[in-house]
C-alpha cells in the first residue's frame, strides 16, 4: 500500500482535473449533438437535457472541491489557460522614459 509521502499529489491532481475536465466537455459535446440531431423542441432533447444538465453541474461541483483539496501552489490549469505572462523584468526598464505623474504636494 502506498504512503503518503510516496504519493505524487500534484500528478494525481492533474490527472484527476484532465478526466473531470474531458467527461464534463464529453457531456457538454453530447447535450449538443442532441440538440442538432433531434431539435432543441423535440421530446427527445427535452427529455434528456436537464439531465445532461444536472451531470454538467455535478462534475462542476467535483472539480471545484478538486480545486480547494488539492495543495495551495498546484494550479490545474491544463492547456486552455495560459499560465505564463510576458512582461519586462524591472531591470530592464532603467533606461527607458517614465513619467513620474502627479506626487501630490
Amino acid at each position: 500500500m502506498a504512503k503518503a509521502k510516496d504519493i505524487d499529489v500534484k500528478g494525481y491532481c492533474d490527472t484527476l482535473y484532465s478526466e473531470l475536465s474531458g467527461i464534463k466537455k464529453g457531456i457538454v459535446g453530447l447535450k449538443a449533438k442532441l440538440e442538432k440531431t433531434y431539435g432543441a423542441q423535440s421530446e427527445m432533447f427535452r427529455t434528456h437535457e436537464q439531465h445532461l444538465f444536472e451531470l454538467t453541474n455535478f462534475v462542476d461541483w467535483k472539480l471545484q472541491i478538486l480545486m480547494k483539496a488539492c495543495p495551495y501552489d498546484w494550479k490545474g490549469l491544463g492547456d486552455e489557460v495560459e499560465s505564463s505572462v510576458s512582461v519586462r523584468a524591472p531591470e530592464d526598464l532603467k533606461d527607458t522614459d517614465v513619467s513620474g505623474g502627479y506626487i501630490g504636494g
